[in-house]
């Protein structure tokens, strides 16, 4: 294992508990009784953008030898971030999905749209427009936060579909 592969374990394993945390809430979306649209959206992007992120870490994995110890904590900014939000957004056992998700819209949201900008902090090849929609999907990520208003939700989830374009070219790119 070389020094770049060493350094990557711990991002991964970061994105990686958040991911099982998102799993095990698929459940939710297949209980009649707990479905709540917002929620299910969000799960669905998450655990995409989960994957994403993991799939993106090939890319970034080179640019880890010969980092230094704060570069390799920038490193871990994303990741964290990432499992902060899955937990936020993760209701428990008993919790009413919807009661839950309504509570824990101002923490969510925020720590969704820091987790988003964390992403200017990484330099990977990626199509122009990316940059840009990651500006409107802070804004609107925050516009939910701080006004508790779930229609931008479904403007985050359209521009989540048109972006999957953009993340295909990517795989193609990396490749």
């Amino acid at each position: 294992m070389d020094t770049a592969q060493y350094f990557a374990f711990v991002p991964l394993l970061l994105y990686g508990i958040g991911l099982a945390n998102l799993l095990e809430e698929w459940k939710r979306i297949f209980n009649i009784k707990e479905v709540y649209l917002p929620y299910t959206l969000i799960t669905i992007i998450l655990t995409e953008t989960a994957l994403y992120n993991v799939f993106i870490y090939i890319d970034l994995i080179g640019d880890m030898t010969g980092l230094s110890y704060l570069g390799y904590l920038s490193m871990l900014v994303a990741p964290f971030l990432f499992l902060l939000a899955t937990h936020a957004f993760t209701p428990d056992k008993e919790a009413n999905t919807r009661e839950y998700f309504d509570e824990q819209i101002p923490v969510f949201f925020t720590l969704m749209a820091l987790f988003v900008a964390s992403h200017f902090t990484y330099v990977f090849v990626e199509p122009a427009p990316t940059k840009f929609i990651r500006i409107v999907a802070i804004g609107l990520l925050l516009l939910i936060a701080f006004t508790r208003k779930i229609w931008p939700l479904y403007v985050v989830s359209l521009i989540w579909a048109a972006s999957l374009l953009l993340k295909g070219g990517i795989i193609f790119i990396v490749k």
